[in-house]
């Protein structure tokens, strides 16, 4: 018989591993704090003044100063005493964070909270910063001291604001398509020509003008576009070099009203070209627009040169389709049948 324990790969006199002591080790902690890549206060716990015993040089560098300039002082006395709201809310945030772990005796997360430092450039770069409270308690058992571990949190919070602005963008996107196939249902279902051709052209010219203004929406990331490239971009496409004047100050339409106001403009110019100021060489169209209030905006589209213009019997869906579009502007349009051109004032709420 074999001897038991022969032949299985283990003798009888192998020794099972065992757990040796770790050689004891002497930490120098204020050599860990000062070469902690974080930043990092020692403050006392001495309400309200919170006076910063010891900082280390990454917390300084952080806040672009030196520990020299801060030892001493208390943490909300660096701060200006006449803050604007942002470093306002910075630091009654630590104020409430440093009040919380003293009282609590817990470790206290701070929120996160923007506060801008001052870059190598000497212009000043937005930060987000968080921070860790963390009691400690001297030999009676009370809190003596707080160590204040700070993160710089930018990075992470412009991460989650761009995956929210792109999450908005597509949002957006998606009900302005559909928005625009609406609308290109109805100009299909609603427009009238003689002829297939003439059919063609006046749906293709309104299905470019959506386009125009999808464009213009895109170029300023769906946050609206300025009237002046509105304009502009719609007689680009339909009238001659010169034969339009556009003057107005600097105004930025909301992205729900470019698209009408793009389509406005060119049911108007397309009469134009067809009857009107656009149709000859010598014909002139003056657009302007002002501010009427706080809160309305007044656009005059005015012609002179061309043909001589009497009101029409009958309106046609263009003239239809732009009052149903001022409507959307929240305002109105006017027709002023003038012998030396056609006058439009349309009003839209701002």
């Amino acid at each position: 018989m074999a001897e038991a324990g022969r032949g299985d790969g283990v003798s009888e006199t192998s020794e099972v591993p065992t757990r040796r002591p770790s050689p004891a080790v002497s930490l120098d902690f204020g050599a860990v704090f000062e070469a902690s890549p974080g930043p990092m206060l020692l403050i006392a716990a001495d309400p309200p003044r919170f006076t910063m015993v010891a900082v280390n040089p990454a917390h300084a560098g952080a806040f672009r100063t030196t520990p020299q300039e801060l030892v001493g002082f208390g943490v909300l006395e660096v701060f200006p005493q006449d803050p604007d709201p942002i470093t306002a809310a910075f630091v009654e945030t630590i104020r409430n964070s440093l009040n919380r772990a003293h009282a609590t005796g817990q470790p206290d997360e701070m929120p996160v909270q923007p506060y801008a430092v001052v870059g190598a450039d000497g212009e000043p770069e937005e930060r987000y910063w968080g921070a860790t409270q963390t009691p400690i308690f001297g030999p009676g058992g009370t809190v003596t001291h707080i160590l204040s571990t700070v993160r710089d949190a930018t990075a992470e919070v412009k991460e989650r604001q761009a995956t929210e602005a792109r999450a908005l963008l597509m949002r957006e996107v998606d009900h302005r398509a559909r928005n625009a196939l609406t609308v290109v249902q109805s100009i299909v279902r609603l427009t009238e020509a003689a002829t297939i051709v003439a059919f063609k052209a006046v749906v293709q010219g309104r299905v470019e003008a959506l386009a125009r203004a999808q464009t213009s929406l895109a170029r300023r990331k769906w946050e609206g576009a300025f009237l002046k490239d509105v304009v502009e971009a719609e007689l680009a496409a339909l009238a001659f070099p010169g034969a339009c004047r556009v003057s107005g100050p600097l105004t930025l339409l909301p992205p729900e009203q470019v698209q009408s106001m793009s389509m406005v403009l060119h049911e108007l110019a397309t009469n134009a070209v067809k009857y009107g100021a656009l149709s000859t060489a010598a014909g002139l169209v003056t657009i302007a627009w002002r501010a009427d209030g706080a809160e309305r905006l007044i656009l005059t589209w005015c012609e002179q040169g061309g043909p001589p213009v009497t009101a029409p019997k009958k309106s046609g869906f263009g003239s239809r389709l732009i009052r149903r579009l001022a409507r959307q502007l929240g305002g109105e349009a006017r027709y002023h049948w003038r012998p030396e051109g056609l006058c439009v004032d349309l009003t839209a709420a701002r």
